[in-house]
């Protein structure tokens, strides 16, 4: 399948392994876009999602630069820069409250670090519109 065909995930993390891992963990069911910043993230909408969006959001919390990953995605809905987008929290935060706490500020689900690639998978088929989930093959 070419990746013209899978859902398109930007997936925000400041750590450069783990947006590599990432990468090839999710190779031939999505195509990975990656950002290492907020700011990055920003500029990659701005070039390279400025005709669509992504299917997905895929951000850690805790980013560089002054901007979490739950400020990102406020900003992104503040300015409409993203509508119907859905988010995944990646982070590293798995106190209990965490997960409702990162719902609430507007994700739609969450996955705590380290994970396994099903619950990663698992994560990506509940947040992913049903066609989008069926093109990655995660129906």
């Amino acid at each position: 399948m070419s990746s013209e065909n899978l859902p398109t995930v930007l997936f925000v993390d400041d750590n450069q392994e783990a947006r590599f891992l990432l990468g090839k963990m999710l190779e031939g069911t999505c195509e990975v876009v990656s950002a290492g910043s907020a700011e990055e993230a920003l500029e990659v909408l701005s070039k390279r999602f400025s005709e669509e969006a992504p299917d997905l959001f895929l951000m850690d919390i805790r980013l560089p630069g002054g901007r979490s990953g739950a400020e990102l995605l406020h900003l992104l809905q503040d300015f409409g820069l993203v509508e119907e987008v859905p988010a995944v929290a990646l982070t590293t935060y798995a106190k209990p409250g965490d997960r409702e706490a990162l719902l609430e500020k507007g994700f739609d689900e969450y996955v705590s670090k380290p994970f396994r690639r099903e619950e990663l998978i698992g994560a990506l088929r509940r947040a992913l519109r049903p066609a989008d989930a069926c093109r990655a093959g995660l129906q």
